[in-house]
């Protein structure tokens, strides 16, 4: 997810309470068959695979869809729907024994992008990806809203 030095902040944030709130213990993996998720950790002999997005946080135009957003949801359901076809490679490079890998894509829960699914929703209602949506501090909100504001005008001046 992480673009500059308060979006890697923020990131840092959200896995933090994501792993708290659902009482998930992190593992410290740099990688995985490849891939870098953004988030990888286990609970019992559950693995929990995923990615972190504030893209669409505040929508595009006044509007809630955002196209950046919809390629970051496309790109992180492709990854971890494969990642997760991979259980015996996974226990083998983990060297653990995995019962089930849950793929969850994890945003701030007032993104106007997941208001504005249409269609798309029916990645989450097959029961394949998850969503994991995580109440952030007002402090962490406005940093991605500063941050987004920058990218809006870096955008437009190209």
């Amino acid at each position: 997810m992480a673009n500059n030095k308060n979006l890697k902040f923020v990131e840092s944030e959200i896995r933090k309470i994501f792993f708290e709130t659902f009482n998930i213990k992190e593992m410290k993996v740099n990688s995985l068959l490849g891939t870098k998720p953004d988030v990888i950790g286990k609970k019992g002999k559950d693995l929990f695979i995923g990615e972190i997005t504030v893209s669409g946080f505040s929508g595009y135009q006044n509007k809630n869809f955002h196209i950046g957003a919809t390629r970051k949801l496309a790109d992180s359901f492709m990854k971890l729907f494969i990642l997760q076809s991979e259980k015996v490679l996974i226990e083998k490079e983990l060297s653990l024994e995995i019962n089930n890998i849950n793929i969850c894509f994890i945003y701030p829960e007032e993104s106007k992008f997941m208001q504005a699914l249409g269609w798309r929703e029916k990645i989450f209602e097959l029961g394949i990806l998850q969503k994991y949506p995580i109440a952030i501090k007002p402090e962490i909100r406005k940093l991605i809203l500063e941050d987004l504001t920058v990218a809006r005008q870096e955008v437009g001046k190209k």
